[in-house]
């Protein structure tokens, strides 16, 4: 399954059910049953079962009519299936149905529909189709930063009464009701905005490096410090995400603060033993190299590479990892005879995990033979590139 798609839930679908009087009280509970069963059936990669259960639903579901948003849920899920799968085709009109179904049934600025907006946007992303695509990316935009707006005034507006009953103890009672109010709406506002911000991530990552991206990762990034607050690892998964369009771009002056961040928060909520803050010191420092800050990535390597031995052990793929990124630093600035120790660790430890002859080893073996040319290891190098040829072959 993508993780860049989701199905409707069972309990969205319930909801729905509630919402939308049936034809008959035995067709809403049919699709219902079928709806949360196809659902479970997915979850467990049961995908033929799921397919079944989808297609029943969807029986029971078309008389309700083209004004019934049960009727684009089943179709939704039946996209989402056949997305899984690679059968666009079969998916695509699938979902255009089910995006005109929802609006005539929800409205055009549902949330609902702006999902199905954005799954929809997907499809006619991996099509090739951009004029398409482009014109949903501006709906989902809009949506996205007119929630945050509505957002900030919502929370503005609960200020002004707290503030208000501060001054008016007598309404004391009243301000007990409104806090409750503000606690129940900022909860789910919390999880509707959250999944939202996943499904603006999986749109902005099918862009690619193109510009609709950028605007998508940063509302979703906005999203998740006001929900969660500046230092939740969702945040730094954000930043990261949009550090590292920054990077493939070429901006690496506006990439470098955003990996710090991200490291940072990984290494003040995980702690500096974790394997997803030592990957993140490893960003920060490619980063870094790309400035020409080869000191302070070098640092960064360093501590990272002590901080794996300490957590994982001195064989470990972790710490292979740094110590070959360490050694392309010091290849990089001469320091061959540095390098070349890290390298044989590095071979020795890929050699154990992968075997002598898997095509991993072929760039360790070549790097290695590189700084043991130059420093006059000839023909210990020339056994390295003559196994790093026979491995190609």
């Amino acid at each position: 399954m993508s993780s860049r798609f989701y199905l409707i839930s069972p309990l969205v679908a319930l909801v729905i059910c509630a919402i939308n009087p049936p034809a008959s009280s035995a067709d809403a509970i049919a699709w219902a049953k079928y709806t949360k069963e196809g659902s479970e059936a997915f979850q467990l990669a049961k995908y033929g079962q799921a397919e079944k259960l989808f297609k029943l639903a969807l029986r029971e579901a078309l008389p309700f009519g083209d004004h019934d948003a049960r009727l684009a849920t089943s179709l939704t899920n039946l996209g989402v299936l056949y997305k899984a799968h690679g059968q666009e085709a079969k998916a695509l009109p699938i979902f255009e149905r089910a995006v005109q179904i929802q609006q005539n049934a929800l409205g055009a600025n549902n949330i609902e529909v702006i999902s199905s907006i954005a799954r929809l946007c997907q499809v006619y992303i991996s099509r090739g189709e951009w004029t398409k695509a482009n014109n949903l990316c501006a709906r989902v935009s809009s949506y996205a930063e007119g929630s945050m707006h509505d957002h900030v005034q919502l929370t503005n507006a609960f200020k002004t009464l707290s503030s208000y009953y501060q001054k008016h103890h007598e309404l004391e009672d009243a301000e007990v009701l409104v806090k409750q109010a503000q606690d129940l709406t900022q909860r789910q506002s919390a999880d509707h905005d959250l999944d939202f911000a996943v499904l603006l991530d999986g749109l902005a990552k099918a862009y690619d490096n193109k510009p609709q991206a950028e605007p998508l990762f940063k509302v979703a990034l906005e999203i998740r410090e006001t929900s969660l607050g500046a230092n939740h690892m969702a945040v730094a998964s954000s930043c990261e995400s949009l550090a590292k369009l920054y990077m493939d771009s070429g901006r690496n002056v506006e990439a470098e603060p955003l990996f710090r961040r991200a490291f940072e928060i990984s290494e003040k909520t995980m702690g500096i033993h974790k394997p997803e803050t030592i990957t993140r010191a490893d960003c920060l420092a490619q980063c870094l190299i790309k400035l020409n800050h080869h000191q302070e990535a070098e640092t960064l390597y360093r501590r990272a590479l002590e901080n794996c031995e300490e957590a994982f052990g001195k064989n470990s793929g972790y710490t292979a990892k740094i110590q070959l990124a360490l050694s392309s630093l010091l290849t990089r600035e001469g320091r061959y005879s540095e390098a070349a120790p890290l390298l044989a660790k590095a071979l020795k430890t890929s050699e154990s995990m992968s075997g002598p002859q898997n095509a991993a080893l072929v760039p360790i073996l070549e790097a290695y033979a590189d700084v043991l040319d130059k420093t006059n290891h000839k023909s210990e190098a020339n056994k390295l590139k003559s196994r790093a040829r026979s491995i190609r072959m």
